[in-house]
């Protein structure tokens, strides 16, 4: 009967411990998966919330500037970077290939494209993307062209004549700089050899500031 009783209160011992370490080890688990939680969630906080470096605002400061400086000197009522790039999938598994407009220089009392002009499917601007492709600083008069989207959007923001470029990289179209002229009297007193300077000039300043920019991020991530 005592051999009995010891091997009773062995065990109901032996349990209770076992179960006591249980929960000592479940609860410094459970702690420390909340507390690597909890640093997960401040470190993605930290990363929303952090303010981009200096290479970021320099960057993006000198682009405004250069477009600011080339509607300056052209005299035109935008001038306006627009990138491409992928827009995510259709049913049939081929990428959307995408435009989207992301600096703007305004003169006075100009509206903005920003709003408008994002996220545009480029098979949409066939006609527009097949005058980029000959690489030429030539001035379009909107009337002009041949009736189409583009056409029409851009009668629908007013502009009278356009002049755009290709951005590229390692020979690769990645965007274009363009610049529009809203009214007949500054369409009417363009200087194309100016014109054609000027736009060429930010074209290779630009292509340049997307390059610092790109690198500065790529090296980031490592």
């Amino acid at each position: 009967m005592d051999d009995y009783k010891f091997w009773y209160e062995f065990w109901g011992i032996f349990t209770a411990s076992v179960a006591g370490i249980g929960s000592a080890l479940y609860y410094l688990i459970s702690k420390g998966k909340i507390k690597m939680l909890t640093q997960e969630r401040k470190e993605k906080k930290r990363q929303i919330t952090q303010l981009p470096d200096n290479c970021f605002w320099s960057t993006h400061t000198r682009l405004h500037e250069t477009l600011t400086e080339l509607r300056v000197n052209t005299d035109c009522a935008r001038a306006q970077i627009v990138q491409f790039h992928n827009g995510g999938e259709f049913l049939d598994g081929i990428s959307m290939k995408k435009m989207s407009l992301t600096h703007e220089s305004l003169d006075k009392g100009v509206s903005s494209e920003m709003g408008v002009k994002q996220d545009i499917l480029m098979s949409m601007c066939i006609d527009g993307l097949n005058l980029l492709l000959e690489d030429e600083p030539k001035i379009y008069v909107v009337e002009d062209l041949e009736d189409s989207w583009c056409k029409q959007f851009y009668q629908t923001s007013n502009v009278i004549a356009f002049s755009f470029l290709p951005i590229k990289k390692y020979g690769q179209a990645i965007g274009f700089v363009m610049i529009q002229w809203c009214s007949w009297a500054k369409t009417d007193g363009v200087e194309e050899e100016n014109t054609q300077f000027h736009l060429e000039t930010a074209r290779k300043l630009i292509e340049v500031q997307l390059d610092i920019l790109k690198k500065k991020q790529k090296h980031g991530k490592k």
